[in-house]
């Protein structure tokens, strides 16, 4: 076995996937900064407000959900956290954002990518959209238990 030549080969794949990453995640930051310099990101953010507000989530979160699941995980992930720096996302919506984003990710690729091995690709793109609002609803639900109970718990021992 030639370490060398593995390492080398590593090295190599790894300098491959980082550019390939940069060439996405750069021009989408730049098209972020160039929604907001022309006002189109705060007109985005106005049309989801309802949607994303059923989730707690303010409206600019929709640009980083729908980055998500076009584009993947990471460069969704990476496009929400720029919007944390700008609009003030708690943790709590971070969570939210990420617990879709997490099971509902890359839907357009995914799915033509199971289709070809055989998958329904209608069953498999309901049942992820399903479970990712499924489990975002979970999360809420536990998340509001919790904290009511911590409210109560605090008001008691007052």
């Amino acid at each position: 076995m030639d370490w060398m030549k593995i390492f080398a080969e590593t090295l190599e794949t790894s300098w491959n996937t980082i550019f390939k990453m940069i060439y996405i995640v750069i021009p989408l930051f730049i098209l972020i900064e160039c929604l907001k310099d022309s006002g189109w990101f705060e007109k985005i953010s106005s049309k989801t407000k309802k949607i994303t507000k059923l989730f707690g989530l303010p409206g600019e979160s929709a640009l980083g959900i729908t980055i998500g699941l076009l584009v993947g995980l990471t460069f969704g992930s990476g496009v929400v956290m720029q919007i944390k720096e700008d609009v003030n996302i708690n943790r709590v919506q971070l969570n939210i954002l990420f617990t879709f984003i997490g099971i509902c990710h890359a839907i357009i690729e995914e799915t033509i990518l199971f289709t070809t091995v055989g998958a329904n690709g209608a069953i498999l793109l309901l049942n992820r959209i399903i479970m990712a609002l499924a489990f975002t609803v979970i999360y809420m639900v536990i998340h509001t238990y919790f904290r009511q109970k911590a409210v109560k718990k605090t008001n008691a021992a007052m």
